[in-house]
């Protein structure tokens, strides 16, 4: 029988007595080559380390990397020291899908509240690291925050692989400069969806709590790939975090929600690949635009910034010509408290008394307008655009979605916000720590759906903006049976730049039809209209006689409709050409005549 957590006076048993004898043993089980060992929740006022003597057994006997390591639902996981991954090797941490009850929740790692333990690394991984339904809680047993992190460690030689899916990460706060996740290697791929970072403050700096940083002032370290799919960012200081000239190559967050973000959301504008989409991002950069302090330059943007490569402060191996930023299909805005917040909390009050209106907080813009330039800047000469692989569409600037409860705790958030503006004095902004997140309650009492109607269908595909598989589950499922259209659709727009294609009317045609290009002879632009009667999957490319692809007009998942494509042909030699609409299994083909 499982009973709550007293935080208050001590903490009560979870489990009966039995569990007590069981806790000793780790039950494996052989599944396709694979040992999975099934590692008993500590009890409550036990001494813990069920998880740590696992994974020194595994360790002891050469076989971490073939051992799945699968904890129980609603586990509780006291760790008396820190897990380390040696290099050439994997850690894998599991647990059931959680379900809908508190017994089916996700299991916990906390610390030990013993004296004369080492707290800095919860996980030390030299090796590869695979974290699936897990909940990771930065704070000991008795619910005191914890200066720790996960630290990916470098390699030499070897790109570390990092995946988490589906867990929790809550309360980490500023130890070593960095994030809960703390990149410290030259060559990562990392991977994080169906993640929610909840309560990663500080109760001091605005600039620290963070999801993944590299550390402060360190130099040298890299990521290659990092890749955020349907992940929640809700009270944190930063999200993702780059500083020292080191950088992420290959940057991507699809359905995410951003919620109370002390700062940047995204840092710095070092981009060199980039796509963010389908993302709502709410009270972003919190600590707002104050005049006095920014003087002539920039705002800094309340989503993503893009700074030019001769500002960097370093030489990266990449010149502005050849990055490739793409901004779709996302939303911004403050809550109507926050923005009277800014102009009216005792520190602006006092401002204005004095005269001083210049250093009075004001809302970021949704983009700066030096990122702006790099998304519309057109050559005058030309009439093209002079970064054709940078650009932004269907965003939604100043809506904010009801959320049916959000996790803010406005209160405590506002508290700090002043100080924070004023005398930097301390203070924890997190929600319901004790309450909710040390008795480990299942399912999260927030619900950050909406019916805000714009942003409700306002992703691609019409689904909602945001993380999907938290607060969407019946919209989850389907936006996972489409969305290998969908990331074909991002990775044209990110790598092949905008096409001209335009909605001439919503109104739903019958059925899937092709028309004939107009003029046609042409040169060098000649217009296609085509019709869908349903959404889906659909391609529309130009071919030469011999069959080979010369242009895609289109390619990836839109919603049913009419539309215009504008087709340039300035790059192709005159002749005839064959333009083909694939779609639910339909092909219609034309023909079209280019004359110079």
């Amino acid at each position: 029988m499982k009973t709550s957590k007293n935080i208050n006076g001590g903490v009560t048993m979870k489990k009966t007595l039995t569990l007590i004898f069981l806790s000793i043993f780790f039950v494996p089980v052989l599944i396709f080559g694979q040992t999975v060992v099934k590692v008993p929740s500590d009890v409550f006022g036990g001494s813990g380390g069920n998880l740590n003597k696992a994974i020194d057994q595994a360790k002891a006997a050469g076989k971490l990397s073939t051992t799945v390591f699968e904890l129980e639902p609603y586990g509780y996981y006291v760790l008396t020291g820190t897990i380390e991954v040696p290099a050439g090797q994997k850690l894998t941490l599991t647990a059931p899908p959680p379900g809908k009850t508190q017994q089916t929740g996700l299991p916990q790692i906390l610390w030990t509240a013993a004296e004369g333990v080492n707290r800095d690394y919860m996980i030390t991984a030299f090796g590869d690291l695979s974290c699936t339904n897990i909940w990771f809680m930065f704070a000991n047993v008795l619910g005191d925050q914890v200066g720790t992190v996960i630290s990916l460690e470098d390699n030499p030689g070897r790109t570390k692989k990092v995946n988490f899916e589906g867990c929790l990460i809550e309360y980490s706060s500023s130890a070593q400069g960095a994030g809960a996740i703390t990149v410290k290697t030259t060559s990562v791929d990392i991977v994080i969806r169906n993640t929610y970072f909840r309560n990663n403050i500080d109760k001091h700096f605005r600039y620290y709590g963070r999801a993944v940083s590299f550390p402060y002032s360190s130099t040298g370290w890299h990521i290659n790939s990092i890749f955020f799919e349907n992940c929640t960012f809700a009270n944190i200081g930063y999200v993702y975090m780059q500083e020292g000239g080191e950088y992420g190559d290959d940057v991507r967050f699809n359905h995410c929600t951003f919620l109370n973000v002390v700062m940047f959301t995204l840092q710095s504008g070092w981009w060199k690949t980039m796509y963010v989409t389908n993302s709502l991002f709410v009270n972003t950069f919190m600590f707002g635009d104050i005049p006095a302090t920014r003087g002539n330059g920039d705002p800094n943007g309340g989503t993503i910034r893009i700074d030019s490569v001769k500002n960097f402060g370093f030489v990266p191996p990449f010149t502005d010509a050849e990055r490739k930023i793409y901004f779709g299909y996302n939303s911004y805005g403050l809550e109507p408290w926050l923005i009277d917040w800014m102009a009216n909390c005792p520190y602006s009050q006092t401002k204005r008394r004095n005269r001083e209106n210049d250093q009075i907080p004001v809302p970021m813009p949704m983009l700066s307008p030096g990122t702006l330039r790099f998304f519309d800047t057109v050559d005058v000469k030309t009439g093209k655009k002079v970064f054709p692989l940078m650009n932004r569409e269907k965003l939604y600037d100043g809506i904010v979605p009801d959320f049916k409860l959000a996790p803010t705790n406005r209160d405590s958030l506002k508290s700090f916000m002043n100080r924070k503006w004023n005398d930097n004095t301390d203070t924890d902004w997190s929600w319901k720590i004790k309450e909710n997140s040390m008795i480990g309650k299942w399912p999260p009492e927030e619900n950050l759906s909406y019916t805000t109607p714009t942003l409700r269908t306002g992703a691609m595909g019409g689904f909602p903006l945001g993380d999907l598989y938290l607060w969407w589950p019946d919209e989850y499922a389907k936006w996972k049976a489409q969305s290998a259209a969908e990331y074909a659709t991002i990775e044209n727009k990110l790598n092949k730049g905008l096409t001209d294609v335009k909605e001439i009317s919503n109104v739903i045609p019958s059925e899937y039809s092709l028309s004939q290009n107009y003029p046609n002879p042409f040169n060098p632009t000649t217009n296609i209209n085509y019709s869908l009667p349903k959404a889906g999957y659909v391609s529309l490319k130009v071919y030469d006689m011999l069959g080979q692809v010369v242009a895609t007009l289109f390619e990836g998942y839109q919603n049913a409709g009419s539309f215009k494509v504008d087709f340039d042909a300035s790059k192709l030699s005159s002749g005839v050409y064959v333009y083909k609409l694939q779609a639910d299994n339909v092909n219609i083909s034309k023909k079209l005549v280019l004359m110079k």
